[in-house]
């Protein structure tokens, strides 16, 4: 019976033990999330998942997808900044530029439960770096090329074209 009553006044105390964290560390919701080590315990030869780290350092998890050379998940040191990440995926893909367009690149940072975070221009970004939020885990990045052309020639021509079309149907209806 003794025995009994010791066992019952140990069960609390191990269930507090268990849920406890016995090396004083703080809660999950207070650490930030990155992966110390798990990313050499990852073996994968899908295309798009890229590791760019040293063995044991701590690490984040960043998707970059959009107009970038390689797109993909990329498994970075936790200090690397946006403007790195983007020079490890290829940086924005660009085709040959014609004279008649005006050609800029956009970048947003959107992170899970906020949204976006970050929307610059390619240039304003790399013009003032310090104002660029910190990548952290499970953060996405989308490049856009946006191609603005402006109007030539050869666009005056089509136009002119069509109108004359439409004038030469009236005509034919009008008689």
């Amino acid at each position: 019976m003794r025995r009994l009553v010791l066992l019952a006044g140990l069960l609390p105390a191990l269930a507090l033990a268990q849920t406890a964290d016995p090396y004083g560390r703080p809660d999950a919701s207070e650490r930030p999330v990155t992966r110390i080590g798990q990313s050499e315990q990852t073996v994968s030869n899908a295309p798009g998942y890229y590791q760019h780290h040293m063995p044991g350092e701590a690490t984040i998890q960043v998707q970059v997808e959009g107009a970038v050379v390689n797109p993909g998940l990329y498994e970075i040191a936790d200090e690397t900044d946006l403007r790195r990440l983007l020079a490890l995926s290829g940086g924005p893909r660009i085709d040959v530029r014609d004279r008649q367009s005006e050609r800029r690149v956009e970048l947003r940072l959107i992170r899970p439960g906020t949204g976006l975070i970050y929307g610059a221009l390619l240039a304003d970004a790399a013009g003032n770096p310090s104002v660029i939020p910190p990548l952290r885990h499970d953060d996405a990045l989308l490049v856009e090329v946006i191609d603005r052309r402006r109007f030539g020639w050869q666009d005056a021509a089509t136009v002119i074209g069509a109108a004359g079309t439409v004038a030469f149907l009236f005509q034919l209806l009008a008689q």
